[in-house]
């Protein structure tokens, strides 16, 4: 079967390469709302022409696309998590070709959305094509949500998940995307920290005054700074009373799964052109602290007049815009609101939290079955032992999944992709690896779980 169905994948190419050209030359932009329609349109008629039962789910903002291929409903069912959205392409001049044109270079493949998510989706759908086409009877039950909201925090996922938790049952969630690492090892990742932002205001008079009133009139800015030195100590300790209640220390495995994920901390201070890291931290206990502390960040921060050339005045107001990483088991609503009673213990019951919200961490067991399932598989297409990361550091709504059934990141990324920024590419050749990897997953999780 498998030999048969990666000898489709190579026959092939032409097709799947022309169907992820029309795909990504909708510019489906969330945060503009462009493209939105037009992707949810390919989406459901690619879909409907392999067979696949599909809807849009409602929901206040962008639908999402829903598909599913019932093969036996004794089966196991795999369930793929998407999202059709991109990010905006600017800054445009910095692109070396059109972002929402298909544009070969190098052995490489650009344009927005190509890795991130566009790549990743065709990859799983040429998979399926595969077995349709060679009349190989899936050996699972294939379903597909497609976000058209995550590059804006998936505001509406929540609720529309929720409504639909029996569409939506599944032994196995393959998750949005993933990469391989600088040497090639294909990585894959169990869960995310969770996040929380908001943004804190201080006031202060109904207008910028001049500042040799400065002696008898409150600065927004002084209180704003004095709030946020009660937030954090120089050892990067959180002093939020309860911050760091529910955090579930690493278990050994998981640890053990760390110390295993190349890190060269040397070369990632070039990278970003530091001298040191925080605390002095270096190599396994940067990367332990990296991956398994929750964080307090500050994103922005800004107050009174920014242009050049000075001007004397007392601010009318200052802001600044947070965000808190989670990790197992801390909640978005308990940081908030311990947030605010500690901000009132110290006194600034005057600074407002504004525009507050966020989602749980996401955590996957290590010795899930489909955990092996999916790193036997991905050893047999790849050659090599996948890095296996127990959670990224990044932040995602993979918890709506973890909740029901283990997750398991795999995609078409590298390293030099440049997700979020110009000139997104994918490599050809990993596209293609990415279908025969689906292809061996789909194989496993039928032969395995039997």
């Amino acid at each position: 079967m498998k030999d048969l169905l990666f000898s489709w994948v190579e026959r092939n190419r032409d097709w799947t390469l022309n169907v992820l050209e029309e795909y990504l030359k909708i510019p489906s932009v969330s945060a503009t709302g462009e493209g939105i329609k037009e992707a949810q349109g390919f989406l459901l008629n690619l879909l409907n022409g392999l067979g696949f039962k599909t809807r849009l789910i409602e929901t206040k903002g962008n639908s999402l696309v829903y598909a599913e291929f019932i093969v036996d409903e004794t089966f196991k069912t795999i369930l793929f998590y998407n999202h059709y959205d991109v990010q905006p392409a600017e800054p445009l001049d910095e692109w070396i070709s059109p972002p929402f044109s298909l544009t070969e270079r190098d052995g490489k493949l650009f344009a927005r959305g190509a890795s991130d998510n566009k790549g990743s989706l065709m990859a799983r759908i040429a998979a399926i094509k595969a077995f349709i086409d060679e009349k190989v009877q899936p050996p699972v039950n294939v379903k597909f949500i497609i976000d058209g909201e995550e590059e804006i925090g998936s505001p509406n996922l929540s609720e529309a998940v929720e409504n639909s938790k029996d569409l939506l049952k599944a032994d196995l969630c393959i998750w949005e995307n993933g990469s391989k690492d600088e040497e090639g090892r294909p990585e894959m990742i169990l869960g995310c920290k969770g996040i929380v932002h908001a943004e804190l205001k201080a006031e202060g008079g109904r207008q910028d005054i001049h500042s040799s009133l400065g002696t008898m009139i409150p600065n927004p800015s002084w209180r704003l700074v004095w709030a946020l030195a009660s937030l954090k100590d120089k050892d990067e300790k959180i002093l939020i009373d309860g911050f760091y209640d529910e955090v579930i220390p690493l278990g050994d495995e998981e640890k053990e799964y760390i110390r295993h994920i190349p890190f060269d901390a040397e070369e990632k201070l070039k990278l970003y052109g530091l001298k040191e890291f925080i605390l002095g931290l270096a190599d396994k206990r940067l990367l332990l602290h990296h991956l398994s502390s929750p964080g307090l960040n500050i994103c922005g921060l800004s107050s009174g007049y920014e242009g050049p050339g000075h001007k004397s005045i007392i601010p009318k107001e200052a802001w600044v815009k947070l965000d808190f990483r989670l990790v197992p088991d801390q909640k978005p609503e308990d940081i908030l609101r311990r947030l605010r009673a500690h901000l009132d213990k110290h006194g600034f019951h005057d600074i407002k939290i504004e525009n507050a919200g966020g989602y749980p961490p996401a955590r996957t067991d290590v010795n899930h079955l489909f955990v092996r399932l999916v790193a036997e598989a991905t050893k047999e297409v790849y050659g090599k032992d996948p890095i296996i990361y127990p959670w990224m550091a990044a932040s995602g709504p993979m918890y709506l999944f973890t909740q029901r059934m283990p997750c398991v990141s795999a995609g078409v990324g590298n390293p030099e992709s440049n997700i979020h920024s110009p000139n997104e590419s994918i490599y050809i050749e990993d596209l293609f690896q990415g279908v025969r990897h689906i292809i061996q997953i789909m194989i496993r999780l039928r032969t395995t779980t039997d």
